[in-house]
Formats: structure tokens, sequence, C-alpha cells
């Protein structure tokens, strides 16, 4: 639910230089304060408050009511209950309505000071892209933590999230709920967040951005009791796993270290098994390195680096053919001499010999993420002739821009495929949509007969809007595919100038089938 004053101000829409994004459950004793330490704040700065309020008192709506009515700069978000999801949930919304050139996200409980905010601002302005307040650098402190324990976690967490993705270490607080972004960094991104360490989602999905940081002292709470809980460690924990599990190139030695432990499990247990029904020399170890490197291949595509190698075409498919020859070729050469040397295969030797081939896996797999992150645009600039191109590239038939407000319809056959109604999601969403048409269903339906796939693939403006939509329709026996999609996702994010994102855009795909 949507409350907000029917005008804003004059009717003059003027530009934003920020937005304040703050997520608010039960602070009804914290609201005033917090209207007039931001106004006191952002004195001299054109800026909106957008509140993303999840409350279940009966006196915080009403509040936030009266402030939103005597400051058009207030936008309030009344989320029922079926629709809250979090404070991570609350601040990706308040993020995708916000209008200003920079989005600073806040707590409503005021131990995020709204003085600090003019540094943040001034720090983008000094060409930072993502300002973070951290407690841990040099002038900040955490004295506002209430107790020794829940300091020694907080410390703890953000080094776990740290030693896990290198992408958070260029904060001292990668875990801050209080951080300054450039919107367009950060547009078209689809966030994901469990919990509510949304600072951390953007540090790993966007690797390339230009962080910065100010120092600041997290006070006491103002009222209210903190929403910390044993809940939102367990989804501290889900989230990082979510991360590592699904944006691939991030959490590279870990990633390798699993599929080069994976791999030297099988080796492990196959050469024990093997020298056990005595075959004989080098019978075992051949046996145990095939299946070593199935095993690893199989890891590195799906964990490593996932859909990351479709960027690269076929290419990237060989790269991730060497990378598990060359792992496998290491373990076995380390294996062959460590033998020949002890006149004896162990287990001690197969474990050495699959360290050496984690090593030679980390430095190809290192290899590969750079070119993968600083691979070349697909296609030129030119709008119609990119989108041409790219067609042409996917094997598709007829490809157009659509302008969602009034989508150009087609007519006969593809009427029904392409719907309004599939305009209006993606236009709504901002996620690509990929449906395909059935095979008839009738008792003598055959597979190999011609059918329509359709792609419509949102493309962002400065604001991170769905600007228009690109539309591409093939025909014949064999439909677009996720890895498709994949391209011509790639190809859109490339050619809007925007940093690639690392997590894989599939992640958000609506795969729908549709029958002829």
């Amino acid at each position: 639910m949507l409350f907000e004053r029917p005008e804003w101000g004059d009717g003059v829409v003027k530009p934003l230089e920020l937005s304040v994004v703050v997520p608010t459950r039960n602070e009804v004793a914290n609201l005033a304060a917090l209207h007039l330490e931001l106004s006191a704040a952002l004195g001299g700065t054109e800026y909106q408050v957008i509140v993303v309020d999840d409350s279940t008192d009966e006196a915080t709506r009403p509040m936030l009511r009266q402030i939103a009515s005597s400051d058009p700069r207030w936008r309030i978000i009344e989320r029922e209950a079926s629709e809250q999801g979090g404070l991570g949930t609350a601040v990706s919304t308040g993020m995708a309505l916000a209008t200003g050139d920079a989005i600073c996200v806040i707590d409503g409980d005021l131990q995020h000071p709204p003085a600090v905010i003019p540094r943040l601002l001034q720090a983008i302005h000094g060409g930072a892209d993502l300002v973070v307040a951290s407690r841990y650098t040099a002038g900040g402190s955490a004295e506002g933590l209430s107790g020794p324990v829940r300091k020694g976690i907080s410390r703890a967490v953000s080094w776990v999230a740290q030693l896990v993705f290198a992408e958070t270490r260029r904060t001292t607080d990668p875990l801050s709920g209080f951080f300054c972004v450039r919107r367009s960094c950060i547009a078209g991104l689809e966030l994901r967040p469990i919990g509510f360490k949304i600072l951390l989602e953007i540090l790993v999905c966007v690797p390339d951005i230009r962080v910065a940081e100010v120092p600041y002292a997290f006070g006491p709470r103002f009222s209210g009791e903190s929403k910390a809980t044993l809940a939102q460690g367990i989804m501290f924990g889900r989230h990082l796993l979510s991360l590592f599990v699904y944006v691939p190139l991030t959490a590279l030695l870990g990633k390798v270290a699993f599929s080069a432990g994976a791999g030297m499990v099988v080796f492990v247990l196959s050469i024990a098994v093997l020298k056990g029904i005595a075959l004989q020399s080098p019978a075992p170890w051949l046996i145990a390195s095939a299946a070593s490197l199935t095993v690893s291949i199989a890891a590195y595509g799906l964990m490593t680096f996932r859909s990351a190698l479709w960027r690269l075409g076929l290419g990237g498919q060989r790269l991730l053919w060497i990378i598990g020859l060359s792992s496998a070729a290491g373990g076995i050469i380390s294996f062959a001499v460590l033998t020949a040397k002890a006149q004896l295969a162990t287990i001690e030797v197969a474990l050495v010999a699959q360290m050496a081939a984690l090593l030679v896996g980390y430095a190809l797999a290192t290899y590969v993420r750079y070119r993968v992150r600083h691979a070349k645009p697909l296609s030129s600039p030119a709008d119609e002739l990119s989108l041409q191109a790219l067609s042409s590239r996917l094997g598709a038939q007829r490809s157009w821009w659509t302008d969602p407000g009034s989508p150009n319809q087609p007519s006969g056959r593809l009427e029904k495929l392409v719907t309004p109604e599939f305009i209006a999601h993606v236009s709504r969403t901002g996620q690509p949509l990929l449906t395909v048409e059935l095979p008839s269903c009738r008792p003598q339906a055959r597979v190999n007969v011609d059918r329509f796939s359709l792609m419509l693939v949102p493309h962002f403006g400065e604001d991170g809007r769905v600007e228009r939509i690109a539309v591409l329709v093939r025909s014949g026996r064999n439909p677009f595919s996720a890895r498709d999609l994949h391209v011509a996702l790639e190809w859109f994010s490339r050619r809007q100038g925007q940093p690639v994102p690392a997590i894989a855009p599939a992640a958000a795909d609506l795969d729908t089938a549709r029958a002829s």
C-alpha cells in the first residue's frame, strides 16, 4: 500500500540530488527526531525520503502519514503482512522507487546519525560510486552495539564475509546498514538480499564499483528494541551461501577449492578401491584420474563459473576444459613424480598431488575471471544496427523495439505470443521474459516441427526504469534457450555502459511455456 501526498510541491519536477531510503518497523518513538535531524542535515540538498514501513503496531503509520502530509519530500510505502520479506526487501523496494542521483540507506532508529549523510554525498561527488559509513575504519566507533557479545558477533561476521568474498575487502565494514550509492551504478541490477545485509549484495554483485569509506560513530538506539535475532543470523548464513552458489566469479579460491576438492575425494576413494582389488599399476591412478577429471570439470562448470563462461561463447567452453585438463595434468604429474621418489603410491601422495591440481586450477580460473570481466562488447553501439546484429547472432527472424506504454503489436500468429500482458510484466518487473511454444498436444504430435519462441529484454534508462523493450522472435525447430537469453542480457548490459553485474542474469529469467 502506498500513502503519499497527491501533489508534490508546486507540481514542478526538479532534479533530485539524493534519495534517502529508510526501512521502519514499529519506530513511532523515533520518527519525529528522525524527521528533524534529516531536515537539518539536508537543508541545502534537493532530496526525497522514501520510508518502507513494515510496522505491526497501531501508532507508527499514523505518525508517518502525519509527517508526509506536512513534508512533501517524504513518501511512505506501507507494506501489508503478505508483502513483508524482512529489512533487505524493504531496502530494495525503496531503492527501486528512488529517483535521486544518489541513494542513501539509513536505519530509522537513529543509530545511523543523519548528520553523516552530507559527508557520504560529498564522497559521491568526489568520484566514488559507493560510500560506506564504517564503524571500523579510523575515526569510527561501534559503541552503540549493546554489549561485548554483540560487538564480537558483529566483528566476526564481517571477518567471515571478507574471508569468503574478496570483493568485500574494499571496505572495513561490509555489513554496514548505512551507505550511499550512485543510482546509475545499480540501475537494472536485481537485488536478492536474504535478511538485511544489502550492502554485502552490492559489493559482491558489482565487483568493479568504486568504493570509499567515511567513519562514523554507531550510536545507541534513540528508542525501541534491536531487531537483531538468532533468525537474522541464520538468514545471514543463507545469504552467504546464496551468493557463494549463485554468483559466478566470486569467492574464487573457495569455489576452486570445492571443485578441486570434489575431484580429490573421488580420486582418493577411487585409487583406494582400485588398489584394494589388486589392479596392476599404473591402472589404478589412471582410472582414478579420469574419474577425478570428470567430477572436477562438472564442478567447475556448475559452481565456479556457472553461466559466466557463456559470455565468451565457444571459447569459454574450451577454457573450461583447459582448466579441468590442466588441473588434472598437474595432479597426475605430481602424483607420478612423488610416487617414483617414494616408491609407493599412498593416499598422502594422492592428497599432495591434488593440492597441486588445486593451485593450477586457481591460477587458470583467475585468468578466466579476468577474461570474462573484460570481454569486448558483442556488437556496435548504434541501436537498430546493434539489435539487428544481435538478432543475426541469435538466429532470430524478427526483432524490434517496443514502448512499454504503447507497445507495437504484431499481427497474425505472433499476436497471440507477443501479448500486452507480457510487455506490461517486463516493464513492471524489469525482468527478461523467455517464452516458447510447445509442440502440439495432439496424439500424433511431432516434435520436429517449427514453433515460435520469444525473448523480451528490458532496456533501462539513466533513472533505472524500463525505457523500452527489445523483442526478438525465432521460428524453427530449435527455439530460444536460456543460453541465448544469457547472450542477449550480456549484450544489453555492455551496450548500456553499466558495470556488468557478477550475478548470473538468468537468475532473474521468467520462463513461460505457451501452447500453440
